[in-house]
């Protein structure tokens, strides 16, 4: 009941975070996000990438937040179906390489469920300024009889450990939809930093 309440809540948020136009590509006045001539898009002058396809909608955290930004998918089906990508600057755990701040981070992803995620997958990832760690695991809940999938990606910001992941929400006897993964693959592959983080500049 509880992890309802809480993505009820989270939905009823981002409604009203549309409605209001504070989560939206549209508006120029108000959204973070700027399109280039090169059809990129850049988030808050910091940030460029390859836009996702229709359906995906901007979600922005206020600072402090879990994340820095991300874009989310209601998909087909009945509830939880959905898909949503981020950009985290500062992942959960401290550690500087890895393996280990894999190991502190799935420790607190998704603390407010009771899923207990198993890891399918762990890989080396080629970014833009480097190399990365991609590791992909599943979590089931047969009491609420959900299951999720997340694909999260390690890279590095000068010496700071980043990431980036994406969660899909399915019912336990749902299927889960590779296209959201590419999508997110995409996005991470044509990602680009535009100016130096604040830490760099010390």
């Amino acid at each position: 009941m509880k992890k309802e309440n809480l993505f009820i809540l989270f939905s009823i948020l981002i409604v009203v975070c549309l409605s209001s136009g504070c989560a939206t590509i549209g508006g120029p006045h108000k959204s973070p996000l700027q399109r280039t001539s090169q059809g990129t898009l850049v988030y808050d002058g910091e940030f460029e990438f390859a836009p996702p396809p229709p359906g995906w909608k901007l979600v922005q955290v206020e600072s402090g937040g879990e994340f820095g930004f991300g874009f989310l998918k209601v998909d087909p089906g009945v509830f939880p179906s959905q898909s949503m990508f981020v950009y985290d600057e500062d992942p959960f755990g401290c550690a500087t390489n890895f393996q280990d701040r894999e190991k502190e981070f799935f420790r607190r992803f998704l603390w407010n469920t009771v899923l207990n995620f198993q890891i399918l997958e762990r890989k080396k990832f080629q970014l833009q300024n480097g190399e990365g760690w991609a590791v992909t695991a599943e979590g089931k809940d047969p009491i609420r009889k959900e299951k999720a999938k997340a694909e999260v990606i390690f890279g590095l910001r000068g010496d700071r450990v980043v990431s980036f992941y994406l969660t899909q929400w399915r019912p336990i006897d749902g299927a889960f939809d590779s296209s959201a993964f590419e999508v997110f693959e995409k996005f991470v592959a044509s990602f680009r930093y535009l100016k130096k983080s604040f830490y760099e500049t010390l």
